[in-house]
C-alpha cells in the first residue's frame, strides 16, 4: 500500500489523508548517498492526485531488511569554562617568578611585581626625582616574561566555552580537553563547571519494510493526465540543519556524532543518529563550522560515513552509522545461467602514475617535495609515465585555513603535501585504468517458470556478489551500491556493482579490483536491469 500524508502531518500511520493509486512508483538508494522516489499518479475522478503536492509525506513499501542493533550517542562529559581561561600543551602552568613588591626607591635595571605581573625598570631620570609606577601609568617599565617551566599556551578561550573531557586526570588538578572547534590541550579542572554527562543507549535491531518520502517537486501534465512526484527520504529533513562551532580531531565514530549534535543550532529532535563503530574502526578529523547535520555524515569529502568506510542505513529521521559487513546472500551472476551479456569497456586517456605537489613558500615561491614526486605503487605497469603537478592550497608563515589560526610550518605544509599526493591514488585511483562493466541478467523469479523462488530473491544495498564469465576472464567480488526497487511490484528492477573494495571515501565509483583475475582495473557502475538469488541460480544448474 502506498499512502500519502498531507504536509501538516505530525503522525505517520494508518492509511494517511489518502491511498495512493500510481502507475509507477520506484526507489533509487545509493551507498552513502541519495534515497529518492519517483511516483507517477493518474489525475484520477477521486481527487486523490489533488493530494499530491511538494511537502507532502509519501509512505511506501521498501526493500525488507533487519538494520542491528547499535548506540545512540556516545559517552561524553561536557563542560563550560566559568570565565576567560587558556589551554596548554602540557598539564602544568608557568610559575612566576616574584621580585620584591613596589617601593619607590627603584631605580633603572630594578624589577618588581605590580598588580600581579612582573616589570623591569628600563629608564629613570635621576634629576627629576620623581618615582612612577609601572605601566601604563610610566613607559620607564617594560613587562617581563617572570616565567620558569609549564606549558605553551595552545588556545585563549572565552568565558562559556564548551570543552569535552578525552583524558585522565593529571595530579587531580588538570584535565586534558577538546574544545568544539577541535584543539586539544589541558586546563585547570577548577576553571570548568559541568554542563552535563552523555552515556550513550542502546538501540534495538529493528525491521524496516516501509519508508517516508517528502516531496520536493510536483510536474503535472494535464494532456496525458498525469501528476510525477519526485520525494527524497525523510532523513533528508536534517540538511535543513546548521552546525555552529565543531571541529574535530581524531575522534570516534560515537564522539564525532555527538559532538556534531551537540554544535547545532537547533538540536536534531526528529530522531537519533546511532553507530556501532567504536575507535578501533578509525577515527574522524573534520571541520563542520556552518555545514548541515547531513552535510556531516555523508559529503564525500569530509563526511563521518565516507571517512570511515561505513553502511549508512535509515529508519525515517533515524539514521544508522554502521560497521560495513561482506554480506554474501549466495549471488553468482554467471554466463550460460543468468548473464544475458557482458560489456567490458576499458580506457587509459586519463591515467595519472606520479604527483608532482606543489605549494608556496614563504616568500610566495613556489615549494617542491625534496623527493619532488610521489609515485603510485602501478608505475612500472604501465610502458609511460603519466605526470600530474598538484596544486595544494598553503604558504608557509600563512594561516592553515582550520579554526586554529595557525600557521604553516614547512614540515606541515611538506606533509600535507605528500598526503594529498597520495590521496590522488588511494582515494581518486587514478593510477588504474578506467574500465567500465555493464552486465545485463535475468531475474528469474519474475518468470512463471520460477516464480516459486521469488520471495528469495533479496539483493541489499552493501551486499556481496560475484561476476563470472569465463570467457572474457572475469571472475571478481562486487558490492551493491545502488538499488532500485518497484514500491509497486514489491521487486528490485535495477542494481549498479563496483567491486569490492569501491565504496571508499563516500563515491559509488568503482575502484581498483584486488585479490582476483581483474588487474589494475576499476569497475564503474554497471547498468543492470534485475537481479537472481541463490536459489533460482541452483535451480538453472539444475535444469542445465
Amino acid at each position: 500500500m502506498i499512502s500519502l500524508y498531507d504536509s501538516d502531518n505530525t503522525i505517520f500511520e494508518g492509511m494517511g489523508d489518502c491511498v495512493l493509486m500510481p502507475t509507477s512508483c520506484k526507489t533509487h538508494q545509493i551507498a552513502g548517498g541519495g534515497y529518492t522516489l519517483t511516483m507517477v499518479h493518474p489525475m484520477d475522478e477521486w481527487g486523490k492526485w489533488r493530494h499530491i503536492v511538494e511537502e507532502a509525506v509519501i509512505r511506501a513499501p521498501v526493500q525488507e531488511e533487519i538494520i542491528e542493533s547499535a548506540y545512540d550517542g556516545q559517552e561524553l562529559w561536557v563542560y563550560e569554562t566559568i570565565g576567560a581561561e587558556v589551554l596548554r600543551d602540557s598539564a602544568s602552568e608557568p610559575r612566576t617568578v616574584t621580585y620584591q613588591n613596589w617601593s619607590p626607591d627603584l631605580g633603572v635595571g630594578d624589577k618588581c611585581t605590580y598588580n600581579g605581573r612582573n616589570y623591569q625598570c628600563t629608564y629613570f631620570d635621576q634629576s627629576s626625582g620623581v618615582r612612577y609606577t609601572p605601566p601604563p601609568e610610566s613607559p620607564w617599565w617594560r613587562l617581563i616574561s617572570g616565567t620558569s617551566g609549564g606549558g605553551t599556551v595552545v588556545a585563549s578561550l572565552p568565558a562559556g566555552t564548551t570543552v569535552y573531557w578525552i583524558g585522565g586526570t593529571y595530579a587531580d588538578t588538570w584535565w586534558q580537553v577538546e574544545t568544539t572547534y577541535g584543539i586539544q590541550g589541558w586546563i585547570k579542572q577548577s576553571s570548568l563547571t559541568n554542563e552535563r554527562h552523555q552515556t550513550p543507549e542502546t538501540v534495538q535491531p529493528r525491521r524496516i519494510t516501509t519508508q517516508l518520502f517528502r516531496i520536493r517537486k510536483v510536474t503535472i501534465d494535464s494532456e496525458a493526465g498525469t501528476v510525477t512526484a519526485e520525494a527524497e527520504h525523510v532523513s533528508y529533513d536534517a540538511s535543513g540543519t546548521l552546525i555552529q562551532f565543531v571541529s574535530i580531531s581524531k575522534a570516534s565514530a560515537g564522539n564525532a556524532i555527538a559532538k556534531v549534535l551537540g554544535g547545532l543550532v537547533d538540536p536534531w529532535a526528529a530522531g537519533i543518529v546511532a553507530t556501532n563503530l567504536t575507535g578501533t574502526d578509525g577515527t574522524v578529523t573534520k571541520d563542520y563550522k556552518g555545514k548541515s547535520l547531513i552535510y556531516a555524515l555523508l559529503d564525500p569529502d569530509n563526511g563521518i560515513v565516507p571517512a570511515l568506510g561505513a553502511a549508512l542505513k535509515r529508519d525515517n529521521w533515524d539514521l544508522f552509522v554502521l560497521k560495513k559487513t561482506d554480506t554474501d546472500r549466495g549471488f553468482r551472476l554467471r554466463r550460460g545461467k543468468n548473464i544475458s551479456g557482458v560489456n567490458w569497456e576499458r580506457d587509459s586517456g586519463n591515467l595519472i602514475t606520479r604527483v608532482v605537489p606543489v605549494a608556496k613558500k614563504e616568500d610566495g615561491d613556489t615549494l617542491y617535495l625534496p623527493e619532488l614526486y610521489i609515485d603510485s605503487s602501478f608505475i612500472n605497469s604501465y610502458p609511460v609515465v603519466r605526470t600530474e603537478q598538484l596544486n595544494v592550497s598553503g604558504q608557509i608563515g600563512k594561516d592553515d585555513g582550520t579554526d586554529t589560526d595557525t600557521a604553516w610550518t614547512e614540515s606541515a605544509l611538506l606533509n600535507e603535501m605528500r598526503a594529498r599526493a597520495q590521496n590522488r591514488f588511494d582515494v581518486d585511483h587514478v593510477d588504474t585504468v578506467n574500465t567500465t562493466i555493464t552486465v545485463d541478467f535475468e531475474m528469474l523469479g519474475d518468470t512463471a517458470e520460477f516464480a516459486q523462488f521469488k520471495a528469495l530473491e533479496r539483493a541489499l544495498l552493501y551486499d556481496i556478489v560475484y561476476v563470472i564469465e569465463e570467457k572474457m576472464g572475469l571472475n571478481t567480488q562486487v558490492r551493491v551500491t545502488e538499488v532500485e526497487w518497484d514500491c509497486i511490484r514489491e521487486t528490485v528492477t535495477g542494481l549498479v556493482l563496483t567491486n569490492v573494495n569501491g565504496y571508499v571515501g563516500g563515491t559509488v565509483a568503482g575502484y581498483t579490483v584486488k585479490d582476483n583475475s581483474i588487474d589494475v582495473t576499476k569497475i564503474s557502475g554497471a547498468a543492470i536491469d534485475s537481479i537472481v538469488a541463490l536459489a533460482a541460480d541452483r535451480a538453472v544448474q539444475i535444469l542445465s
